[in-house]
């Protein structure tokens, strides 16, 4: 790593130092302080009295093409992992697209959601996508999702076709009807970190209420010349790397977001060509003081890879990464158990398998958008 990489660590890793002693600040002081601080700091004070555990996470998109439920469940319990189920697309619940039983299709079902993962040692976090066509009611959906157990929300903020479509003022209105609705619970945003991609999207309106940032990393997906020119030209040249390497993209995302005092939470490629490569961005992300990290999506990811997380977890320096093989992808599927819908959810957990299920090409379908696998556009700078 280059002096600028290095430095940008030291960054890091001194406002996890101080956000950590900020945590430690009692009721007395914050009542004090709460007129003067910036709501952020408010937030990291009030968040992290029931914070628990840090953990790393899954992300599921839709239980019909991601997985059973049950099984969903067993394989991330055995592996002391997080979920992150979307539940919502703009003013769409899920089971408006994904016929599954267990697909969200309101707030009662969030909730059994929360309760039958929590109940099998499984933290539960929602995601989806925002889209600002009507900002207050988006606001108030999300606000429904975390006052229903999830432990956090993502917000998949992005620009172009099927994602965010709101304004500036859109993005403030929001922020503020969700604020005032939930004033403390847990809110990232899920970004695409390319330079010239950021921006599409009202950041710094979002970044303000928001109280993590989860940019999707994904090196093979990004592997393409154009993409490699335009880093360079935006002055993150990967030669010295070897390309558009994990620790390349790392690094570069950790720049790109340096200028924002919220915690970065990657997200990386599940469905990486070369398996060994992700336990490199787990360390990567590590190395850049990113302890807690999460894996886009189930249904992609080998099952080595969620074992690799449970034997890492998060908060502990992970294991050095094994040297590239020439292993290929996974072989077999695994016996699911037949899914029950949350409101009469299984009575018993299914046993691990040694691999997810339903594993699909990483294709987007039409509808909602599949953020993490839609085809990379050839990028202006």
């Amino acid at each position: 790593m280059g002096e600028a990489g290095i430095l940008a660590r030291r960054l890091t890793r001194r406002k996890l130092l101080a956000g950590t002693a900020a945590a430690t600040i009692g009721g007395a002081a914050l009542t004090m302080i709460g007129a003067q601080c910036d709501p952020a700091i408010i937030r990291r004070v009030v968040q992290a009295k029931n914070a628990g555990p840090a953990h790393h996470r899954v992300w599921v998109w839709q239980f019909s093409t991601d997985g059973q439920l049950a099984q969903i469940a067993a394989n991330l319990a055995a592996n002391r992992l997080g979920v992150m189920v979307k539940t919502h697309d703009g003013l769409d619940w899920m089971s408006t697209f994904d016929r599954d039983p267990s697909a969200v299709s309101g707030v009662p079902q969030v909730r059994a959601l929360a309760s039958f993962f929590e109940g099998r040692g499984v933290p539960f976090h929602a995601w989806c996508v925002v889209k600002g066509v009507d900002p207050l009611l988006e606001a108030r959906m999300a606000a429904d999702v975390l006052a229903a157990g999830a432990r956090s929300l993502t917000l998949d903020l992005e620009g172009g076709s099927g994602f965010w479509q709101g304004s500036s003022a859109a993005a403030v209105a929001y922020g503020n009807e969700l604020r005032a609705r939930n004033a403390y619970g847990r809110v990232d945003i899920s970004i695409d970190p390319r330079p010239w991609r950021i921006y599409l999207a009202p950041m710094d309106e979002f970044v303000v209420f928001s109280d993590g940032i989860s940019p999707q990393c994904y090196w093979d997906t990004f592997n393409t010349p154009s993409n490699i020119n335009a880093y360079a030209q935006a002055g993150y040249p990967s030669g010295a790397y070897g390309g558009m390497t994990p620790e390349f993209l790392v690094d570069a995302t950790m720049k790109v977001l340096s200028k924002y005092d919220r915690e970065i939470i990657p997200a990386g490629q599940g469905a990486c060509i070369e398996p060994g490569s992700f336990a490199r961005f787990v360390r990567r992300a590590w190395d850049d003081g990113m302890g807690t990290i999460s894996a886009w999506r189930y249904g992609v990811t080998r099952y080595e890879t969620l074992a690799y997380l449970g034997q890492n977890p998060a908060g502990l320096a992970p294991q050095p990464p094994r040297q590239p093989t020439a292993t290929p992808t996974q072989t077999g599927t695994a016996t699911q158990t037949p899914t029950r819908t949350p409101t009469t959810v299984p009575s018993s957990t299914s046993t691990p398998t040694s691999a997810p299920t339903n594993t699909p090409s990483p294709t987007a379908s039409a509808a909602p958008t599949d953020t993490a696998t839609a085809a990379v556009a050839t990028p202006t700078v």
